[in-house]
């Protein structure tokens, strides 16, 4: 499975959400959030084996989390282009007719979980989604029980959600998300610099992002592709 491209089955009984959608973040499919774009890795193969298994899901609610650059949110489109869900955020879990919004757009997912304000909300829609026999797949930094929760039934539902963690990248998917960074960035890297880059970066995926921004700005700066020399001058300074 490391480092292949995967290709979803077809689900065998897809459900579309229907109408209501102009309050939740139905954002386009982007052509960032596709298959042929993530790398699979051990890193995040139990990720991704949750996306296949839906919609048999063991739980109606899951939670998958890791750092920031991880691709959590990159998964959650994935899902979302496999099954239609509809982002929501604080502004839907306010609704005081989110009971109708449910019932009607039941696959969900609240990205960055972690962040939001409305626990009266999420606690409502956690049990809408079961009611309605929905799916919602909640994305975060961290676990439940490491979270502010001021509401104690809502701690207690979230800890017991089943969690899959993003781990640490390895060497390899450092490389790709390098690859895919300065592809992005429109920047041709020799594949030797590439891997003097992984070696001597930060290994995180906040490192990545870190290590291709200063490269781009240097690069743009003086106006010159990335050489070893010039990459070994902007380690220096990180």
């Amino acid at each position: 499975m490391s480092g292949k491209i995967l290709t979803l089955p077809p689900t065998k009984n897809p459900i579309k959400p229907v109408t209501v959608t102009q309050l939740a973040f139905d954002m386009s499919l982007d052509p960032i959030y596709r298959w042929e774009n993530f790398y699979i890795s051990p890193s995040n193969e139990e990720a991704v084996s949750l996306l296949q298994r839906w919609p048999q899901w063991d739980n109606r609610v899951q939670l998958l989390y890791g750092p920031a650059g991880s691709g959590r949110t990159h998964i959650a489109h994935l899902w979302r282009n496999e099954s239609r869900a509809s982002f929501v955020d604080d502004s839907v879990l306010k609704l005081d007719y989110l009971s109708e919004y449910v019932a009607q757009n039941s696959f969900l997912i609240v990205d960055n979980a972690d962040e939001i304000t409305c626990y009266k909300g999420l606690f409502h829609l956690y049990n809408l989604i079961n009611e309605y026999q929905g799916y919602l797949l909640l994305t975060a930094k961290t676990p439940p029980r490491l979270w502010n929760i001021e509401l104690p039934d809502l701690a207690s539902r979230l800890q017991s959600v089943p969690a899959t963690e993003i781990l640490a990248p390895n060497d390899a998917l450092l490389y790709a998300l390098l690859i895919k960074r300065f592809s992005d960035l429109q920047l041709k890297v020799p594949e030797n610099v590439i891997a003097y880059i992984v070696k001597h970066m930060k290994r995180s995926y906040e490192g990545v992002r870190e290590m291709t921004i200063a490269l781009n700005r240097k690069s743009l700066e003086l106006r010159r592709n990335l050489t070893l020399p010039l990459v070994k001058s902007v380690l220096e300074t990180l």
